[in-house]
C-alpha cells in the first residue's frame, strides 16, 4: 500500500466534469495557492504572526469547502 492505495487490483472510475464545475475547481486552486502565500511568514523575528485575520482564514477555508462540494456534486460517473 502506497498513499493509502491498495496496490490489489484497483479499478478507476471515470468521471465527467462539466465546464463550469472544472472552472470552479481551477479557481479552487488558485484560491489554496493565494491562501498558502498568505501564509508564508512574512517576518524572519515572528515566524508566526499572519498577514490575514484568522477569521478572515476561517471564512476562506469555509467558502473553499462550500465550492469543493458543489463540484464534487457536479461530478458523474462516465458511461464510457
Amino acid at each position: 500500500m502506497q498513499n493509502g492505495l491498495s496496490s490489489a487490483a484497483t479499478t478507476l472510475d471515470n468521471y465527467v466534469l462539466p465546464a463550469t464545475a472544472h472552472q470552479a475547481l481551477t479557481q479552487t486552486r488558485d484560491h489554496l495557492r493565494l491562501l498558502a502565500q498568505l501564509t508564508e511568514p512574512q517576518d524572519e523575528n515572528a515566524p508566526d504572526q499572519l498577514s490575514i485575520s484568522a477569521e478572515a482564514l476561517a471564512y476562506c477555508f469555509d467558502r473553499l469547502a462550500d465550492d469543493l462540494e458543489r463540484i464534487a456534486d457536479a461530478a458523474s460517473p462516465s458511461t464510457d
